[in-house]
């Protein structure tokens, strides 16, 4: 069946905006938005959300919901303003009036999902939310549907049905400063910025070929319509295409900081990170968020093992701010994540340990990571299932100090040090935690090493049941200074080891400390305690006279203790070991019980702290691995004054052989530290480093790093098929990246098929690679275990596929390696490939612009009708000329090898040039008037015969002018008249009190009266002229005078004649009444008979001796005369006047 709709379809182009949570991490091979389904986290009628980078629009039933940004005050990170401006929110939405919609869909389902636990209420948690290219609301009015996708940016479309009338769309702007349409463009105008859409441009495709409509926009009372002004052929498609630019923003640049990242058994990588994130606004209009409020939440995301793919997201946290230290993942791969929060409403579980927010002081650090503690913090841990869709656990744990920080220099010596801290699994698979606090207050156990809190900062050690329920032991570990608690690990009998900083003279000692005594103002520390946590078995400072720290603590096979930390002292090398003369960070090997120090050694070019470290492991095989970075951030952390990784040793096998001085920095030592087995530098132009955390090698010793990545826009080194390659943030986001330095066996994978990606029925080979003496492959599709180095594989259904294969030696030290890739199997490409294009001929040529919406992994190729082709996406092609033109698209598949074509018409027309002269003009007497075709123009021919842009005329007529720009021609046509003749204002009588009023009496729009008034009507206050001057509707000066008299009172008649001679000479030739002003007036003449002579109702009047005024004389003689009036200024009856005249010839 085949079906025709009308398409009226939306583009939204943004400028970089905002920050971590709307910058969207895009889905391998697509490079759209996301669009997440609402599984509770967000009211009802909201459907989806796509975060942009411009803010985000939240798809509801009946409405569009916008979050848009400009600036960013709290983007202060690393002790660089990122973004100087305040942060300015801003919230409109498009509602759609009459809207009834009958169901919904989501299109191009992702294999990934996002999980959202915000708030303490389950209710409002949503897991399991599906990611999507697009969504589809059906029937939003009759027959219409509204499509939304992300291809290139927000888009919406309009699906009209034949027969259905798009006059019922009405878009309801809501929210907004000011919205306008000038110039056939809708401007919205917000506190953000302005959003202009630009003039719809119309066609249809009749039989193949597109024809332009016109279309525009229809602007009433906020509500937007859309009018076809030459009408719509209903039978066919229609495209109605205004493009959306969000023309003035530059939001805020920070975005989602790296912290932490771990592994599990599998491979996989878990990156955590701190997420500067968009909810659902509350109210439309302005919107200002708090700088300590609400700015951050846990961002924690899961790849594959490798980083092609996203398995899962989650945003974890409530009304506070929320920040992952340090993550590790059960044998279930269930995550466990430390932290710490300033939320009152985190995410907990039933019968969490502690179910309330202490809080404390605000912290001494600010907000130079992007947010602050203003009401301090408690540590939080939190517990999720293998596919991060439930909380197992969730607990605070705090005092009435602050909790999980290391917060006091000089303890606080690298950027990031705050966030230190760890949590690791126990034989038992419980979590241990190690932490810092002020707090006095703390939950210890009965019996514990140290019940009470020795002082300013300590050290703070627990565990708990996986349920997050109970707290089977906890400690402090501190003296009358500051202590910090950076690392711990477990030994093969399950006792306990911890490492960090202290200033501390008397801390607790056990055993024959191999150190005894604080040797310097800082020194670190290893403290053992008993499997239960009840006893301090041994202990020991580490250090010289100056500044020493330790931050990490590792076992051999032997349990013997590794320690790894910074120091400004000269801190002993031992004979025969690896070293780095002066180097400023040292690696320590001690006893089991920690009485003896077996070897120590530096690392680090000299005189500068290189590094702050992220990472360290002792394998299995005995090799020494260290992970840190180092650079122009670490002196924003106040311990460090200066910080590079220059200098820094590589090896010639190195990954990357060169720094810009702020990398990471990646080392093996062989056994025992006796020489260097690998070096290298990892990064790219930007500052990369770690806003604290704790990252992990994997006792195979492969390195799972987060990063805070291309900070500054700066690059990142990607691996191809990456997740992602870009940061869409333009500033830092949280990288990760995984290494595996094959220090034993090694296994790789090698795939024939094309970008990993495979096609349903086809062979696929799977090759090994490496030194392993036995090969085993795991191909994800449930069809055994097989052997050998080659294996060919036929996949029986779509979907994506972890193939896992494993590389075996028993003569190596590690047994075995593990290697992982992913395939994704799809269909072959069977449908036909859609695009529409877009003529915009204009002065300066002919081009079109083409939009394809085919959906698919697919490469494409243009062939434009006229002999030129194009590989792009969405091409934009030149035309020499007019004329119609058959464009064909090959939708190519280069999986399954398979091309398909679609052939459209596309016509160009002559463009049409718009000449805007002005309306009519008029011409003021005795001056002239300039007339303006407009700058820019090739050629101006005027009737005139003047050759120039603007002609001055002084007479009335009609003048055309033509003009020539590029290819096009334009003319017009402009009428000249006279300047009207004006009515005369007039003069006025008026009575004594009077004040009557004086008008200009002709359109005007300007007055001055010589009274000073600027009114067209005034109130005259006595006697005299009234002169003004006016400038009327053409622009013409016009002068007048009102002559105001004032009528007195009168008694009687001012004068009548009692004598005259009507003979023709000029001279007392009538009998009138002079010198009355009256209202009413009445005269009437009789002979002596009493036949009426003469009668009159006009006091002006006057008798001239005939009969009624004719030629037909009375004779000589007297005559009777009664004269009745009333006074204009009298208010009393009619006065009667009588007497006699005589006429005289």
């Amino acid at each position: 069946m085949i079906r025709n709709f009308l398409l009226i379809s939306f583009a939204f182009w943004c400028s970089s905006l905002l920050a971590h949570e709307h910058v969207r991490i895009p889905s391998a091979g697509y490079d759209g938005l996301e669009f997440h389904e609402n599984k509770g986290q967000w009211p009802d009628q909201v459907l989806y959300r796509a975060l942009t980078e411009g803010g985000a629009v939240f798809v509801e039933k009946g409405a569009f919901t916008y979050v848009i940004t400009s600036g960013g005050e709290y983007r202060i990170h690393g002790g660089k303003t990122e973004d100087a401006e305040p942060l300015r929110m801003h919230a409109y939405s498009v509602q759609f009036d009459g809207a009834a919609m009958v169901g919904q869909e989501g299109i191009g389902r992702m294999p990934h999902y996002v999980n959202y636990f915000l708030g303490n209420d389950p209710s409002k948690w949503g897991t399991g939310a599906g990611a999507f290219e697009g969504a589809m609301l059906k029937d939003m009015y009759p027959g219409i549907d509204l499509r939304v996708s992300g291809k290139g940016g927000m888009k919406y479309d309009w699906l009209v049905a034949p027969g259905a009338d798009a006059s019922l769309i009405v878009m309801h702007y809501q929210g907004q400063d000011k919205i306008h349409v000038e110039g056939g463009m809708l401007f919205i105008e917000t506190s953000a910025g302005r959003v202009v859409e630009q003039r719809p441009v119309a066609w249809q495709v009749v039989h193949g070929t597109e024809r332009s409509v016109a279309a525009c926009y229809v602007l009433k009372n906020d509500r937007v319509q859309f009018e076809f002004p030459d009408g719509i052929d209903p039978n066919y498609p229609l495209v109605i295409d205004p493009v959306v630019s969000f023309s003035t923003y530059s939001g805020s640049n920070a975005d989602n900081f790296g912290l932490t990242a771990t592994y599990d058994e599998s491979g996989n990588l878990y990156g955590g990170g701190s997420a500067f994130g968009i909810g659902y606004p509350t109210t439309l209009g302005v919107q200002q968020p708090g700088f300590g409020g609400g700015t951050v939440d846990m961002g924690i995301t899961k790849f594959n093992p490798t980083g092609t793919a996203q398995v899962w997201s989650t945003y974890i946290g409530g009304t506070g701010n929320d920040i992952p230290h340090s993550m590790v993942v059960n044998s279930a791969d269930e995550l466990y994540i430390l932290g710490t929060t300033s939320s009152t409403d985190l995410p907990l579980s039933a019968g969490a340990f502690e179910t309330i927010f202490n809080g404390g002081t605000s912290p001494p650090f600010g907000g130079s990571y992007g947010f602050t503690y203003t009401a301090g913090c408690d540590i939080a841990v939190i517990h999720l299932d293998a596919s991060a869709t439930s909380l197992i656990g969730g607990t605070y744990v705090g005092g009435s100090g602050n909790d999980g920080l290391n917060q006091f220099t000089p303890l606080l010596r690298n950027y990031g040090d705050p966030f230190r801290g760890e949590i690791i699994m126990d034989q038992a698979e419980n979590p241990i935690v190690i932490t810092s606090t002020t707090s006095t207050n703390l939950f210890t156990t009965p019996g514990a090493v140290q019940s009470t809190f020795g002082g300013g900062l300590d050290a703070y050690l627990f565990r708990l049941d996986p349920l997050l329920t109970t707290m089977s032991w906890a400690t402090y570990y501190g003296g009358s200074g500051n202590d910090a608690g950076f690392g711990v690990q477990i030994s093969s009998t399950g006792e306990i080891y911890a490492t960090g900083g202290t200033q501390s003279a008397d801390l607790l000692m056990a055993g024959t400390p191999a150190s005894g005594a604080l040797a310097g103002q800082v020194d670190g520390f290893i403290a053992r305690f008993s499997a239960d946590g009840s006893t301090l078995l041994s202990s020991t400072y580490l250090g010289t006279t100056e500044f020493d720290q330790s931050y990490f603590v590792q076992l051999d096979t032997q349990d013997d203790v590794y320690v790894v930390g910074q120091t400004a002292g000269n801190f002993p090398i031992t004979p025969g070991k690896y070293n780095n003369a002066n180097g400023s960070q040292f690696i320590q090997k001690f006893s089991t019980d920690l009485s003896t120090s077996i070897w120590s050694t530096r690392i680090g070019s000299t005189g500068v702290e290189n590094i702050s470290p992220s990472a360290f492991l002792v394998s299995i095989c005995g090799q020494i691995y260290f992970s840190g970075w180092g650079g122009s951030t670490n002196p924003a952390g106040g311990g460090v004054s200066t910080s590079s990784t220059v200098g820094l040793p590589v090896t010639t096998d190195a990954y990357q052989q060169t720094t810009d001085g702020s990398d990471f920095y990646l080392m093996v030592l062989n056994q025992e530290a006796v020489s260097l087995a690998y070096a290298t530098f990892f990064g790219g132009t930007a500052a990369e480093h770690v806003d604290g955390g704790t990252s992990r090698f994997d006792k195979d010793g492969v390195v799972y790093q987060a990063v805070c990545a291309g900070c500054g826009s700066g690059s990142f080194p990607t691996t191809p098929g990456a997740w992602s390659s870009t940061d869409m943030g333009q500033n830092c986001n949280l990288g990760v990246f995984k290494i595996d330095f094959e220090q034993g066996v090694s296994a790789n994978i090698e795939v024939s098929a094309n970008g990993l990606s495979g096609c349903l029925g086809s062979p696929i080979t799977f090759t090994a690679n490496g030194n392993a003496e036995l090969w085993t492959w795991d191909l994800g599709d449930g069809s055994g275990i097989q052997f050998g180095d080659v294996v060919v594989h036929t996949y029986s259904a779509v979907g994506v596929y972890n193939v896992m294969l494993i590389g075996s030696d028993s003569a190596s030290c590690n047994g075995a390696d593990t290697a992982y890739v992913s395939v994704n199997i799809i269909e072959p490409f069977d449908q036909l490939p859609e695009f529409a294009g877009i003529p915009n001929s204009d002065c300066q040529g002919f081009s079109a612009e083409f939009f394809n919406t085919t959906v698919g992994d697919l490469a494409y190729h243009w062939d434009f009708g006229d002999g030129q082709t194009s590989t792009s996406t969405n091409p934009v092609h030149t035309y020499s000329g007019p004329g119609d033109y058959d464009v064909v698209l090959a939708a190519i598949d280069l999986v399954c090898l398979d091309t398909v074509f679609l052939t459209q018409r596309i016509t160009l027309d002559p463009p049409f040039m718009v000449i805007d002269l002005p309306s009519p003009i008029a011409i003021c007497n005795g001056s002239s008037v300039q007339l303006s075709a407009g700058p820019g123009f090739d050629t101006y021919a005027w009737s005139t015969g003047s050759t120039t842009s603007t002609i001055t005329v002084t007479q009335p007529g009609e003048y055309w002018v033509n003009v020539t720009d590029g290819i096009c021609l334009g003319s017009d046509t402009i009428q000249v008249f006279a300047q009207p003749t004006h009515p005369s204002a007039g003069d006025v009588l008026t009575c004594p009190g009077d004040s009557p009023l004086l008008s200009v009496p002709f359109l005007t729009s300007s007055v001055v009266w010589n009274t000073g008034d600027t009114s067209a009507t005034i109130l005259a206050t006595g006697s005299g002229d009234y002169s003004f001057t006016a400038t009327d509707e053409y622009g013409c000066v016009v002068r007048d005078t009102v002559n105001v008299t004032l009528v007195a009172l009168a008694d009687g008649l001012a004068f009548v004649p009692n004598v005259f001679s009507p003979n023709g000479d000029s001279k007392n030739d009538t009998f009138q009444v002079t010198g009355l002003a009256v209202d009413q007036f009445n005269m009437q003449v009789f002979n002596r008979w009493g036949q009426e002579m003469y009668s009159a109702s006009n006091p002006s009047a006057g008798w001239n001796g005939g009969l009624d005024n004719s030629s037909n004389k009375v004779p000589d003689g007297t005559y009777f005369y009664i004269i009745s009036f009333k006074d204009r200024c009298d208010t009393e009856p009619l006065t009667t006047h009588k007497g006699h005249v005589t006429l005289v010839r």
